[in-house]
């Protein structure tokens, strides 16, 4: 979905310091993969960095891992007893992320959980409760991730859910990239339902792919 950067996305990753050699590596791991345009941009990693960093995470779930890259910014965040349940599905994904994410791995700090998302999920739910839900996995599933972050958070927990303008999709605009009325229907119900929730407080950040940023009350 990334496929330019903005003019306001450059300015600002002029300023920001550059990132180190292990996210480039990630990055360029995407690049081989011919999946750049959806990897996370440094502007947005930075942003989804600093609210996690509010919450001073212990336990973190990431719903779709790539390369690694998004991981990296969140495990930078952990303190040494801390974890990262990272989610992927591709093998292809999942044997690059293995490469990014090695050291963590063998520190104890994050763990790559293999196969469907929505699986996964039931399977790590004992670890819970959990203090960052990250969504950016399959957006048909997007629905059934909220239901699950929604029930397994802990208090004064964040769910932070990417992509959610579908590139205009979920407006009508599918001008950019085509989306099918089951990815539409599911992010724009999901949607609606984070923002009746009583049991948390959440608001958009208009990035160039849409945050929906929820925390818990």
């Amino acid at each position: 979905m990334r496929k330019e950067i903005s003019p306001i996305y450059s300015y600002i990753e002029s300023v920001l310091t550059p990132d180190a050699q292990p996210k480039l590596e990630a990055r360029q791991k995407s690049e081989e993969l011919g999946l750049e345009s959806i990897s996370i941009s440094q502007t947005e990693a930075h942003l989804i960095q600093f609210l996690a960093r509010l919450v001073r995470p212990r336990k973190i779930v990431e719903i779709g891992t790539l390369t690694g890259l998004s991981a990296l910014y969140f495990l930078e965040l952990l303190p040494a007893d801390g974890k990262l349940w990272t989610l992927e599905k591709a093998p292809e994904h999942i044997d690059k992320s293995k490469q990014t994410l090695n050291s963590y791995i063998a520190k104890g700090q994050c763990e790559i959980v293999e196969g469907d998302a929505r699986e996964s999920l039931l399977k790590i739910s004992e670890f819970g409760p959990f203090d960052i839900v990250f969504i950016d996995g399959n957006k048909a599933a997007y629905y059934d991730y909220w239901k699950w972050a929604e029930k397994n958070m802990s208090q004064n927990g964040m769910i932070i859910i990417d992509n959610v303008f579908l590139a205009g999709a979920v407006w009508g605009d599918q001008s950019q990239q085509k989306f099918s009325a089951k990815q539409i229907s599911t992010v724009q119900t999901m949607t609606k339902e984070i923002f009746s929730s009583f049991e948390f407080t959440s608001t958009f950040i208009p990035t160039n792919e849409g945050l929906i940023v929820s925390h818990k009350k």
